[in-house]
């Protein structure tokens, strides 16, 4: 069985077949799924789509680096609020993004620090959007959370030294429907992951977004989630059994789900 630990389900992209999404994930082995909610409003989407779906969806809510400057001390709180929920499990994402954030990296900064610290109180596991932003995001963590701190390098798009850097700062990498791409460009994230073992590494699909082979150009959904899986099966020389059920120990691990 897998585990889908990013999507946004509560897209409107669902709205006329989420149940039977659903189902196909079940049928394809993905037990459960994390719906990430953007700011207070998406948070509350996943949550109710948790509540409704008990034990197959759980729910994460928080400032994506895009709403950066929209965090202030009132969305704080209503962060603070919902992540008291049990079936809110992560908190983000969050993060820095240096490719198409409208916000300045000083504002994604402190949006990023404002949270870490929260989820620092909550003992909670975060999601870290980094794009072409490892180093900015390692001083952030460092600076609020000088050990380390627990969760997953969403969407992974870099290379063998960013991924050790992520484990070194006691995070999972999150794989998502990159790594089958046929492109050359993409070569980087396998090579990651070559330097990785399952222990280090979950599977997500960021739907409805990076729809893996062999469905790209289609929506995404969490039962693609496999494909991701079975490609890190191919790299290491594992058998898909052994990757899912290994990846899947690793995303309990830290959602302690």
């Amino acid at each position: 069985m897998l585990i889908d630990t990013h999507c946004h389900i509560n897209f409107k992209d669902y709205e006329l077949d989420r149940e039977s999404m659903l189902q196909r994930a079940l049928d394809n082995g993905v037990e459960k799924v994390i719906c990430v909610g953007m700011l207070p409003e998406g948070g509350r989407e996943a949550l109710a789509l948790a509540r409704k779906y008990p034990g197959r969806v759980y729910a994460s809510v928080g400032a994506h680096p895009y709403d950066a400057g929209k965090l202030d001390a009132s969305t704080l709180g209503e962060f603070r609020e919902l992540l008291s929920e049990p079936e809110m499990i992560l908190f983000g994402e969050m993060g820095i993004d240096t490719v198409k954030a409208p916000d300045p990296v000083h504002v994604q900064e402190r949006a990023f620090a404002q949270q870490l610290e929260l989820a620092g109180e909550l003992d909670l596991p975060v999601c870290v959007h980094s794009r072409d932003a490892f180093k900015l995001c390692e001083r952030v963590i460092r600076g609020v959370h000088p050990q380390g701190w627990k969760g997953f390098a969403h969407c992974f798009s870099d290379g063998p030294d960013e991924a050790l850097g992520w484990v070194e700062l006691g995070f999972k990498v999150s794989f998502a429907g990159q790594v089958t791409f046929k492109n050359r460009s993409c070569d980087v994230i396998r090579e990651a992951a070559k330097v990785l073992t399952p222990e280090d590494v979950v599977v997500e699909t960021d739907s409805p977004f990076l729809t893996p082979d062999p469905h790209r150009g289609k929506r995404n959904e969490p039962g693609f989630v496999r494909h991701t899986a079975e490609k890190l099966a191919e790299i290491w020389g594992l058998s898909r059994e052994e990757v899912f059920a290994r990846t899947t120990a690793t995303a309990r691990g830290v959602l302690g789900i």
